[in-house]
């Protein structure tokens, strides 16, 4: 996936405290909104610490094949904003 685009999906959940689902080609994790504090971006992947620094998840950006923020469901209504690879 395009580093731009994780960099927008990362921004995005940070400033509307909401949380990132992350899928890669093995897995899909969820950083809750405190985790995103611990989340950079590197050249080629991104890395965050999570569970109050207990473990570090390391993603390659070609790995990913879907972002989705979501924001709290507490608001009145439960909103998602998706983004998606594909390989051409």
């Amino acid at each position: 996936m395009n580093r731009e685009i994780i960099e927008k999906a990362v921004e995005e959940a940070r400033n509307g405290e909401s949380k990132l689902m992350i899928s890669d080609r093995r897995d899909t994790f969820t950083i809750e909104h405190d985790d995103l504090a611990e989340l950079e971006l590197s050249d080629e992947h991104l890395q965050v610490k999570m569970e109050e620094g207990k473990s570090t998840v390391y993603v390659e950006y070609d790995s990913i094949h879907k972002l989705v923020v979501e924001r709290d469901r507490s608001a009145s209504s439960s909103h998602r904003a998706g983004f998606g690879a594909t390989r051409g």
